[in-house]
């Protein structure tokens, strides 16, 4: 795992720009955390719907390419749950079907006191390559 976490470390320029760190990495499932800045704020004053998605994107990414096995996004679906305007999230993913070609994943983004924030369902393509 500590090769997956690296290249995503390394090869994720979008998430490192937006500082998205990896917490963990296991089999089908990943926590990235992240500290809400103002520049992470829209015009409410509350976190930007885009940069969640962004968050649960990046999770949903570890955790599908945790078995070196490339896996890209083909659908995606955010359910917006909390407004938050500081502190800090964390995004944890978990496998919910794996199969040859396609797997789905569920994404919680909660904040420092386990208050879900959004809930995120992605499903990847599998290409069948390996990405280490």
């Amino acid at each position: 795992m500590e090769e997956i976490k690296e290249f995503f470390a390394k090869q994720d320029r979008f998430a490192k720009l937006l500082g998205f760190h990896i917490e963990s990495i296991e089999e089908g499932s990943s926590t990235v955390s992240t500290t809400i800045k103002e520049e992470h704020l829209n015009g409410a004053d509350v976190v930007h719907g885009g940069f969640l998605f962004s968050l649960a994107d990046f999770a949903f990414a570890i955790a599908s390419n945790s078995k070196n096995n490339l896996s890209l996004g083909i659908s995606a679906n955010i359910i917006f749950q909390k407004a938050k305007s500081g502190g800090k999230l964390f995004a944890k993913a978990r496998e919910l079907s794996d199969g040859k070609k396609i797997a789905t994943y569920e994404v919680c983004i909660s904040d420092e006191k386990d208050n879900t924030v959004a809930t995120f369902i992605g499903t990847v393509y599998r290409k069948g390559i390996n990405i280490i």
